[in-house]
This record gives structure tokens, sequence and C-alpha cells, in this order.
């Protein structure tokens, strides 16, 4: 029990709970006349005070007839001073239609409120609809403020995490969080991967929830208008509105060896070899716009097109929501290529953006390029949430009021919040990667409301399949676990396999022998346990063929794959091989999920599979040999098999001396003083080289490399040393090693998980969120890369931690006995 204890009670108060004293409530006001509608208080302090509860726009699904509802209010109201339900019987005479509309809040805790709108139509087949919620503060706000922003000047949100907030005059933080989008029907999705195989992505032509959350203009703010706004399904039409063509520099800047050659309507670029070669100009891009780049292209090199934030004169970071890596668009000597993309432009602050165009090939080059255009858009608005006649459809938003402290605490809350309004209940770094992990699960698209799990906003739009694992999983809810199994179903070829990834908007041909197979089994299994479904035979089948045939054809219990069972996807290994550890330990997994699957696998072949795992341990070097090429590499990732022994079947595999003998060579790097234990380091290397160097380890060379090419071009010259798969420290598999030494009796494991834990939400006190790693190795946090942040696999630790004893299933919201 003092283990159990002294974990929960850091997770608990690693940073500082805030509002204990806090006493939100919640006050109908108006008159049968006037219609009601409710304020929220803190104490006796009125925070909100909103003039409706909602507007809504619906239209038919040919938007021939569209109508509006401005100042919905309820026309009686029922509950008391922890819960109130206002409802009203609406009428729309545009389609002679009857809706029901209720609006319930409901007093969560003592910082937390949750305000859910159902709307209900049995009478005509579908409807489109856009709904907008607007919370205005009673007083004027001293400021207000968003999860990446101190101080927001207002107009749209778009950032990693929808959430925003405003301080009123008397020092209290009053802020506005939204359900998951799978929930609420929205996606935070801005672009689509590029077609002709060119890499990278573009912005989509029907912009989805471009304005889902609101801030009030300086301007607004200046004429006393005040709130902030939640609006649902509304999606941007670039190819209806307005567009206005704007004014591009002729001030090109040269980049790298290269001739530009200027006529009327063409640009010729006559590139030397250089790394980058081509123009660079300053775009004339704004805040929270939305542009449309075009060009006709004809050369013997594929084309680059970056963008760039300036900030102070200098090169920064590449814009997101929209154009982005596009680094081999192929292009054809002797016929014109259009390029089109457009590109959502968030709040940058007072940042410019420079537009390169040329090539990254390296080689001598010429390219034409005809037509330069950028479009400035005045989109068309339409609504694309759908009420289907006889369904309810329900949004959800929750407020809470807690005393102001500072941004980075904001930040924190918004996450926490989140996950108290669910009903969800952990430590701090369980509420966080919870919320999280809700914010990055969205719908497929405008037109597929089937739930989509993506790895970060970076990542976005793409699901990939084995990401969406570790996060699904991690959750009790049954429809998200079930639905997006069954697409992962809906992805298997005709061999059995099922794909890495899915993608909206675009195809993908990716299904190859790495572990997405056999976590779909292992998905299925965990599936049957805890929901007691039937699911369908036929795909489980193929599926159990394509295992077992792929991994081990000659049925000797050794594992051979092109690719490893992990996350360590950098290479490619012609022919399969047999000589990595997790492979082998993971197709002893597959087995035993198999078997219990129902299907003929015998213990003596399962027995064979564990025995191949454990003869990668090195009695010598005293560790599992991550790849027996490379007996000097050790890794976290060798551990995940034992986990996943633990987890599944609450058995070992491996013995306390192999698992302890294995963690004590792992250097645990980044010591803090204000850790919780500062005696050790707060983060482990993923991937290290053990050596016999005063250290006792090094970084990854060109010349000692597991990864081939990959890592000879990435690793060379200690330029990524500590980042990446070259020493960075993986939170999910970091943090599982420790408890698995924990259940070996190892005796650093309870410490170590609790400065991990804190190494997530404090080393870059910047980003006190999950990210997909962190550096061990590095000078200052502006070091770390801005496409890490937010990634939600790192909810898995909710599975890591029932295994480790601290947590219970029945403190998810959705677990069902």
């Amino acid at each position: 029990m003092r283990i159990i204890i002294m974990i929960q009670l850091f997770c608990f108060t690693g940073v500082g709970v805030k509002g204990w004293s806090q006493n939100i409530n919640i006050k109908v006001v108006g008159s049968t006349e006037q219609g009601f509608s409710v304020d929220i208080y803190n104490g006796n302090q009125l925070l909100i005070h909103n003039t409706e509860e909602f507007k809504l726009k619906v239209a038919n699904l040919d938007l021939s007839e569209i109508t509006e509802i401005n100042n919905w209010k309820g026309s009686e109201w029922t509950g008391d001073e922890t819960i109130v339900k206002l409802s009203k019987e609406t009428y729309l005479p545009d389609f002679d239609l009857n809706l029901s509309i209720t609006v319930t809040y409901e007093v969560v805790n003592s910082n937390v409120v949750k305000k859910r709108v159902d709307l209900f139509q049995s009478g005509m087949p579908s409807l489109y609809y856009t709904i907008e919620e607007n919370f205005k503060p009673s007083e004027t706000p001293s400021k207000y403020i968003t999860f990446e922003h101190d101080n927001f000047p207002g107009g749209f949100v778009h950032e990693m995490f929808p959430s925003a907030g405003f301080v009123t005059p008397h020092n209290q933080l009053v802020g506005f969080l939204m359900d998951a989008g799978y929930k609420n029907h929205y996606t935070r999705t801005t672009r689509r991967r590029f077609n002709g195989h060119g890499g990278g992505f573009v912005g989509m032509r029907k912009l989805p929830d471009a304005e889902l959350v609101s801030v009030a203009t300086i301007e607004e703010r200046v004429k006393g208008q005040h709130y902030i706004q939640q609006k649902f399904g509304e999606n941007y039409n670039l190819d209806a509105g307005k567009d206005v063509a704007l004014k591009i520099s002729d001030n090109f800047i040269k980049v790298g060896a290269v001739e530009i050659k200027e006529q009327p309507r063409l640009i010729t670029l006559n590139c030397k070899p250089s790394n980058r070669s081509g123009l660079e100009i300053i775009a004339p891009f704004k805040n929270q716009k939305v542009y449309t780049i075009s060009f006709l292209l004809k050369g013997n090199s594929p084309m680059a097109l970056k963008l760039f934030r300036i900030k102070n004169g200098k090169k920064t970071i590449e814009l997101e929501h929209g154009i982005k890596y596009i680094d081999q668009f192929p292009i054809s000597e002797n016929e014109w290529t259009l390029f089109k993309g457009s590109i959502l432009i968030p709040y940058i602050e007072k940042d410019s953006v420079s537009m390169f165009i040329g090539t990254q090939s390296g080689n001598e080059a010429k390219i034409e390029i005809k037509d330069l255009k950028i479009i400035e858009h005045q989109p068309q608005r339409e609504p694309y949430n759908r009420m289907n006649m006889g369904e309810m459809v329900t949004k959800t938003s929750y407020v809470f009021v807690e005393p102001w402290t500072n941004h980075h605490d904001f930040v924190i809350s918004s996450q926490s919040r989140f996950a108290e309004g669910k009903g969800f209940k952990g430590s701090l770094i369980e509420k966080m990667l919870y919320a999280n992990f809700n914010m990055l699960t969205w719908i497929t698209s405008i037109n597929d409301f089937t739930p989509l799990n993506v790895p970060n906003m970076n990542y976005a739009p793409d699901m990939y399949n084995r990401d969406s694992f570790f996060s699904i999983v991690s959750s009790y809810n049954e429809e998200l676990n079930l639905k997006i199994w069954e697409q992962w179903s809906k992805t298997q070829n005709s061999k059995g396999a099922v794909a890495t990834i899915i993608t909206p908007y675009m195809g993908t041909i990716e299904a190859k022998d790495n572990e997405a197979t056999i976590q779909f089994l292992i998905w299925a299994m965990m599936n049957k346990r805890r929901f007691g479904v039937t699911l369908p035979k036929e795909k489980i089948d193929k599926a159990v063929e394509y295992v077992l045939n792929e991994f081990d054809e000659d049925r000797n219990g050794i594992c051979e794959s092109h690719f490893t069972l992990s996350q360590v996807d950098i290479n490619v290994y012609e022919p399969k091989t047999d000589k990595l550890a997790v492979n082998q330990g993971m197709f002893a997994i597959a087995l035993k999920t198999i078997k219990e699957l129902g299907y003929n696998i015998s213990d003596s072949y399962i027995k064979k599979a564990e025995l191949g795992y454990l003869d990668f341990y090195d009695l010598q070097r005293k560790h599992l040999l991550f790849d027996r090429d490379f007996p000097d590499v050790i890794t976290m990732t060798d551990l995940e098999p034992e986990f996943f022994s633990l987890w599944l079947f609450n058995k070992p595999m491996l013995t306390d001396d192999m698992v302890i003998n294995h963690l004590n060579q792992i250097p645990i790097l980044n010591k803090v003083p204000n850790s919780p234990h500062p005696e050790y380091g707060t983060t482990a290397p993923v991937c290290v080289r053990l050596d016999k160097s005063e250290k006792g380890y090094s970084y990854l060379t060109s010349d000692y490399q597991p990864f081939r090419e990959f890592g000879e071009v990435n690793y060379k010259d200690g330029a990524r040393d500590g980042f990446y798969y070259n020493g960075g420290s993986w939170m999910r598999p970091e943090y599982c090693g420790y408890v698995v030494g924990l259940r070996h009796g190892w005796h650093k494991a309870k410490a170590l998980m609790e400065n991990r834990a804190w190494a997530e939400i404090n080393l870059n006190p910047k980003w006190p969120y999950s990210k997909e790693f962190i550096p061990t190795k590095w000078t200052t946090t502006d070091s770390w890369w801005e496409s890490t942040r937010g990634l939600c696999w790192n909810v898995f630790i909710l599975m890591a931690n029932e295994v480790a004893g601290i947590r219970e299933p029945a403190m998810d919201p959705d677990f069902k006995k």
C-alpha cells in the first residue's frame, strides 16, 4: 500500500490544485413572456450573463432553404441549485417542422459547470445545422486568454487545444471548454494529403470548423461587445463567396545558387547544385484569413514550396494549417502542372510569412513558374452538421472558474477541468492526458461522422492506426473502441493485413508486416472481454492467418519481419530479420492472443516463442539485445512485450533479474533539483548505445547505426543527439518500462514513474502537456521540436497505472461492469 499512496500523493499534488474555495453556481433568469436563460455565478459574484442560450442556423440538404433562430431561450424550466433544464418546442415555419430543444446546466463540482444542448426533430429525413453559443461576461474582462496565448486580441482561435477564457476585474479566471469532436461533431482538420505522390499537405476547399472557438475582437470590445464563442457545424466553402487577388511582391530574394529570369506571367529558375535553390518572398498574409496559392510549373526537378513564420527577422517554424511539407512535388519538363493549395492563417502575432519556391534536390535544375497567384478568400459559410429524423443530437460545453494565477496554470486547468467535467477521476497527469486524447478524437470529415483519432495536430488529418490503438484502448468507451476497431477492419487487405494509416480525403496503400495486425487482434480480444461483443469472424480469421504466415511461415516459433513490431519504424529489413528482441516478444503475445480468441495454438508453440524472446537476454551484457547485429544498443521498447504480457495476461515472461539488470543500465538523464526525486534524472533515452566511457553511454553515430540509411543521414556529427530515436525520452514506453520494473521488484521504479510524470508537465514550463518525446540532451527548451506538442498516445499510462495497481477501471466515466 505504501507505493500506491506515495504515487497518488505526488500525482495529485505535483503541480498544485487550485480553487477548492470556489463555489460555482447557476441561477435561472427571465420570465414566461421573455423566456428563461441561466446565469453563472461564483458565490454571489455574477460571471456569465447571456442574452440567449444559443443561435441556430438550419438548412435543407441542397441549401435552397435556410432559416435562423437568433435568440433561443427556454419557455419553461425545472431544476434546483445543482441542475437546471430549460426546454421549448420550437416551430420552423420555413420547413413546417417542430424542433424539440432542451438546454441543461449541471454543477459538476465547485469549479465546473456542464452545459448540454439537445436537439431533436421527427418531421424531416435530414437537415443541416450550425449552432453558435456565446458566453458573455457580466463585467468587462481585464484580458482574454487562449491555450497558446496569454493575451489574445480576438478573432477565431485555431490552436492545439480548443480552450479560451477571460480574467475578471476581481482576478477570477473563467474558462470555456467543449466535449470531444466525435461527440460534438466537429473536426480540427484544415488540410489533406497532396496527390501525385508529391508528399506534404494542402488545405481543403471545404474547410470545416475554422471558427470553432472565437473571442471578441479589439474593435468589438471598444463597442462594449464581449464574448467567447463556440460554433459547431459551420463549413467554409472556398469555391464560393468572394475572392480578392493580392499583389505579390516582385522583390525576390535568391536562395542558394540560382539565376532568376522574370518575364510577364513567367519566372524561370536556373538552379545550380546546392541544398536549396530558388526564390523567396514575403507573402501578403494576415492573421485569421484564408488564402489560396496557385501557379503552373514545368521543369526537370521536383518542386518544393515552403511557408515559414518570420519573427523579428528570423525564420522559425513552418505554418501548420494548410500547405506544409511540400518537398518533392513532381513536375514535367514538357507539360504544365498546376499547383493549387489553400492555407488557413491562424493568429500569428506580429510575424510575417516567407514563401520559398524552388528545388531541394541538390542537383542542377530548371524550373518555370507561370501565373503565380495568391487569392484571399471571403468564403461562403455553410452549415454541415446533420440532424437526422428521430435522432437526438447533442452539443456539450464546460465552464470552469478558479483564481487567476498565470497562463501556465490556465493551460493545465484547461486539461484537468475538462476531465473533471467528463466525470473522469485520477491524478493530475492522468486528467491532462485524458483531456488531450479527447481533444484529438474528432469526426472523419464533413460527410463522415465516424470517429477519427490523430496523434497530434502536426500529424492531422491522418489517423496512424498504431498510435490510435494505444490511445483508444486506454478508454472504456464502448462506442469509440468498437467504431474505430471497425474502421481498422475495413482497411484489411486480401492477405489479412491491417493498414498503417487512415487519411481523410485521400487514399493509402500502406499495409505491411508491422505490429498493426497484432494490435488489431489484441484489440478484438479486449473488446470481447470488456463489452461482451461478437466481432466479425471472417476479419479475425484473416488477421490470424496473416500473423501466423507472415511472421512465422515455418512454424518454428521464431519471428521474422521486414519491420520492427514497435514504434521504432524508421528502418526496413531486406530480407526479413529475426534479430530484433521486440519482434520476438510481440510474436509471443500474438500467439497468446490468438489462443484466447479461440484458435488452435498449442502451449508448446507459445513456449517456443517465449523462449525465443528470453534468448535475446545477453548474459554477459545483462540486457535484452535490441538488434543482435548491434549488441551495445539498449532500448526501452524491448520491455514492451513484457508489459503486454503483464497487462493482458497478468503473467511475466522475463525473470526479475533480466528486467532489473536491463533497467539498471538505461541512463536516467535531465536531473532537476525540484523534481520529486532529485537524486534521479527525470527522463531516459528510448534508445542509446552502452559503452566503456565515463558516462557509460553514447548517442548513435554514423559508424554504429542500427537504423541504416536513416540514421547515417540524420544522426551524424551529433546534430540530433538526444532527439527522436537517438535518445529521445518517449513517455509511453518509458513509463511502461518502469511499471514492468515495479512488477518485478525494481526499487527505483516508483521514483522514476513519479519523476517521468513530473517531467511531462514541468520540464519545459512553456509546454505543460503531453509530448511526442522529450529530448535528453539540450541547451534550451527553444530547441525542442514544435511538431511534438500534444501527442495523445501517452494516455496509455492509464493502462500502465492499472498494471501498477494505482488505478481502477471504475475511475473512467465510461467503465461498465
